[in-house]
Formats: structure tokens, C-alpha cells, sequence
């Protein structure tokens, strides 16, 4: 069932009033200002048209599933628009410096898209502490406070992707040096 503007729920209109500022925070944080709005806007929308199967889960997977839709709406349109930036021409760099910069690009959209593939196969939880931690910037108690966990459970999902991501650190570093030094 499809609602128009102001014939939402009132348990709908409820958890909006209770979720939305909070998850225009998290998302201006994630994307910026702007796109976060759109994003969070398109999480609710979202939350909106599939409010009768999603009332009754707990406030948290419902807060959740809006941050986790507005994220995906901010990835796909961050995608979307930088497909189509015309690269620049440089005056003065030979063709071979520019093959290397774009080798330097490519590696990193390569390395950013592993570690998104790594994040996404996490268990649920563990994937809500990657973002409020790594994207977000919120402690171990506050992110145990909005999941509703043990702030030792928090250290130790936080510790274990530490460990899996170590590797992407690495190689990251590799490639930031290598682009501060000119070379492929």
C-alpha cells in the first residue's frame, strides 16, 4: 500500500519523529549535507512503502533498514554521477604518466570496492558497528548505546575488522606512496 503525503501511519509518523534527525546526522556524515538529506529522505520513502511487513520489527532494525537503504542510495548516486566526469586534459604530462596516474586511480576504486565486498559479508551487527565506527566516527559506548549492546561486544567486532582490514591498510598505503612518488 502507497501512502500520500500526510496520510502516513501514526506509528509511522512516530518513529520518523523519533529517527529522523538522527539519521540525516549519520548520513550528512557519511556523504554530505546535501545528498545525506536526499539519502535519508529516500530511506524513509523507502520504510514508508514497506511500513506493513517492517512495524513490527524493534526500533533499531527499523532505524537499520533506513540507514542501510539511505546508504545504498547515496552509494548508487555517488556511482552514477562519477561515471560520467570527462576526464581533463593535462598539458605538458606524457601519456605514460597519465596511464599511471589512471593505473594509481583504478587500484584504489579496486581497493575500495574489496573492502566494501569484505564489509558486506559481515554478519548484520558487525556490519552496523563498521559504519558507526569507521564512517561515522561514534565510540565503543555510543555505538553500544544505539545497538543496544555491550560496549565489549562493540571492541571486539571493532578489533576483528581491524583484523580483516589490515591487508586493504597495507596495500593502501602502497598505493598512496606510490602516487605521492609519481610512480604506477
Amino acid at each position: 500500500m502507497t501512502h500520500e503525503i500526510g496520510t502516513a501511519p501514526p506509528d509511522f509518523a512516530e518513529f520518523y519523529r523519533a529517527e529522523a534527525v538522527r539519521v540525516q546526522h549519520v548520513m550528512s556524515a557519511f556523504c554530505g549535507r546535501e545528498l545525506g538529506a536526499e539519502a535519508a529522505a529516500e530511506g524513509f520513502a523507502r520504510m514508508l512503502e514497506r511500513w506493513a511487513r517492517l512495524r513490527d520489527v524493534g526500533p533499531l532494525q527499523r532505524r537499520a533498514y533506513v540507514l542501510t537503504t539511505a546508504k545504498n542510495y547515496a552509494r548508487r548516486r555517488a556511482e552514477s554521477e562519477s561515471r560520467y566526469v570527462p576526464l581533463e586534459d593535462r598539458p605538458g604530462q606524457e601519456p605514460a604518466a597519465l596511464d599511471a596516474a589512471l593505473d594509481r586511480v583504478d587500484d584504489r576504486l579496486g581497493l575500495e570496492r574489496e573492502v566494501r565486498r569484505l564489509i558486506d559479508a559481515q554478519p548484520h551487527r558487525r556490519r552496523q558497528v563498521a559504519f558507526l565506527y569507521f564512517l561515522h566516527d561514534d565510540g565503543y559506548g555510543e555505538i553500544a548505546q544505539l545497538l543496544e549492546m555491550n560496549e565489549s561486544t562493540v571492541r571486539s567486532h571493532v578489533a576483528e575488522l581491524r583484523k580483516l582490514l589490515r591487508p586493504y591498510v597495507r596495500r593502501l598505503q602502497e598505493i598512496t606512496e606510490a602516487s605521492e612518488h609519481g610512480r604506477a
